[in-house]
């Protein structure tokens, strides 16, 4: 009788154990989650360029965008429930796909790296020979069958073309 009542107290123990542990753990993990906001979209562009022998081909841009900040309080409100967010710089990927005769298989990608302020707005542009993408007023432009150039020389520094392959 005395073994059975000591088997069923060290089960009973270790179900707490295991419990507690898990209950730590879930804590840690909900507490680390809210230092960063993260955010992810895809938006596909479709466009028609003409060739200088005056034959019209499709293209197709898929642009993934991932946007990552740190979140942080106001320093006042430290020991609050409600605390005040302070605005945090906002870091910007994008992973830009072309898709020549949109036939499903892209041909090139690159990856734009930048600071995005809150003000900022991305635009993307076709033009005759390619496609430009303008953050802000400044511009990275993209020529079909030619690659990635930077049409300012001041917007180079300001955006970062982490990675640029033709497939």
């Amino acid at each position: 009788m005395k073994n059975l009542f000591k088997t069923r107290l060290m089960a009973f123990m270790k179900a707490i154990r295991i419990v507690v542990t898990m209950l730590l753990f879930l804590t840690v993990t909900s507490i680390n989650a809210q230092k960063e906001q993260k955010k992810e979209t895809a938006t596909y562009y479709t466009t028609n360029i003409e060739t200088i022998d005056g034959i019209t081909v499709p293209y197709g841009i898929t642009v993934y965008e991932a946007r990552k900040s740190k979140i942080k309080f106001a320093q006042e409100d430290k020991e609050k429930t409600d605390k005040t967010r302070v605005q945090t710089p906002l870091y910007v990927t994008k992973l830009i796909y072309v898709d020549k005769y949109a036939d499903g298989e892209y041909d090139s990608y690159f990856v734009l790296r930048y600071l995005k302020d809150p003000s900022d707005s991305f635009e993307f542009k076709p033009t005759k020979r390619g496609f430009t993408v303008e953050v802000d007023k400044k511009y990275v432009e993209y020529i079909f069958d030619e690659g990635v150039y930077f049409v300012n020389n001041k917007d180079a520094d300001w955006f970062f073309v982490e990675e640029f392959d033709v497939i």
